[in-house]
């Protein structure tokens, strides 16, 4: 089994919904490889995958198999999401861009928002105060 590797997008975009569904998809195979792997170790079904996604443009052009005009350029091997999708093996919920729990891995957040952050991924300290 080949596990995901990091890449940085090759693919030049248009938009930034162009871009966040490239990013996607490419999270959604790095999902599944790691369900798939957590499976083999634990000979347990792990639970179904959520992609948490804060832009509801992205979300309409993974959920409508629909040819879309502004999307047509997309490479089809990014579409590889819907299908996910439509197999159930994915599922894609909104989440406001303020409790977007990636963005404590992508910027750098003042110490309030951090500590929401925190919480939100259930961060505990393990040291008492």
């Amino acid at each position: 089994m080949k596990g995901p590797r990091k890449l940085k997008q090759k693919t030049v975009t248009l938009s930034s919904c162009e871009a966040e569904f490239m990013a996607a998809t490419t999270a959604a195979c790095h999902a599944l490889w790691l369900r798939s792997l957590a499976s083999e170790l634990t000979g347990v079904e792990p639970k179904l995958v959520t992609l948490f996604v804060d832009n509801k443009s992205v979300i309409a052009l993974m959920k409508n198999p629909v040819f879309h005009g502004r999307s047509k350029h997309i490479d089809t091997r990014f579409h590889f999401i819907r299908e996910c999708i439509e197999k159930r093996q994915i599922v894609i919920e909104f989440v406001n861009t303020g409790e977007q729990r990636a963005d404590v891995l992508t910027k750098a957040l003042p110490g309030v928002k951090l500590d929401v952050m925190q919480q939100l991924l259930g961060v505990r300290d393990l040291e008492p105060c």
